[in-house]
């Protein structure tokens, strides 16, 4: 693999709006992700590989959460990747670990990782399924992978809105087109079998409009479509409507993420 599919950073017009929008997300659900990444089995002293790192918002998280262990960031952006130390306020004990490499070509030995983690990653990769693979030979037997990861079947916009069904709909081509999935949640499981996890679980987590500030949530479900499709779409006007319809009460808006897991077997 030798691009980063539908999520070509370099690429994007606005980027220093989707920087800020991953910090907003990452910090929205820092409380979620946490209980997200210990129910998955994520222990202090682990060596934690995570697959596209961005700038290093969750890896501030991931290295909280594994004080006395290491960090294996990997990222293909050099841009992104030079934020990272400035992002992860206190590294783990064993080093924080910056990695310039794709998901499927890990600059890792067999069996030298714990813990692995891909947050809305696998949506954009060309190959998803040589990812969870190099993610299974890297790990040591006992290891868990945890997959968080988008499907746009989940979402929901009551009553509907045309102008969200179209960004939706244009961007599920585009992404397409990129190499990218918008339905990759409900396939990972399978994906985490076929390279040979055992004890997969899979369970679908919703956010609403009534728990997340709307803008909040309106940048994790279209502030990435949006930066998609350009000025093919009014971004702000369609915020505004739906903040208003939101705010009043007229319009409930529910996302839904599948989180999945599996273990290397002993």
């Amino acid at each position: 693999m030798t691009s980063t599919g539908s999520y070509d950073f370099d690429a994007l017009n606005d980027a220093a709006f989707q920087t800020e929008r991953l910090r907003q997300q990452a910090m929205a659900v820092r409380g979620i992700e946490a209980s997200i990444l210990r129910s998955a089995g994520i222990q202090a002293g682990h060596d934690v590989l995570e697959i596209g790192s961005g700038p290093g918002y969750v890896s501030d998280l991931l290295s909280e959460l594994a004080p006395d262990g290491s960090l294996h960031a990997v990222e293909p952006n050099a841009a992104l990747l030079k934020q990272l130390p400035e992002n992860v306020k206190k590294p783990p004990a064993r080093g924080l670990h910056p990695h310039q490499a794709y998901g499927n070509a890990l600059p890792l030995a067999d069996a030298s990782i714990d813990f692995g983690y891909a947050r809305f990653v696998l949506q954009h990769v060309p190959g998803p399924q040589a990812v969870v693979d190099e993610v299974f030979r890297v790990l040591r037997p006992g290891g868990v992978f945890c997959a968080v990861d988008s499907d746009d079947g989940l979402v929901i916009f009551h009553p509907e809105e045309p102008r969200v069904t179209e960004v939706m709909q244009s961007a599920q081509a585009v992404q397409h087109t990129q190499g990218g999935d918008r339905f990759i949640g409900r396939k990972l499981p399978g994906m985490m079998r076929h390279a040979g996890f055992s004890n997969v679980k899979a369970r679908v987590m919703s956010l609403t409009s009534t728990e997340l500030p709307f803008g909040v949530l309106f940048n994790i479900l279209l502030g990435y479509k949006a930066s998609l499709l350009g000025e093919s779409v009014d971004a702000r006007k369609l915020y505004e409507d739906l903040a208003a319809d939101v705010a009043a009460g007229r319009r409930l808006v529910a996302a839904g993420v599948f989180i999945v897991s599996g273990q290397k077997n002993v």
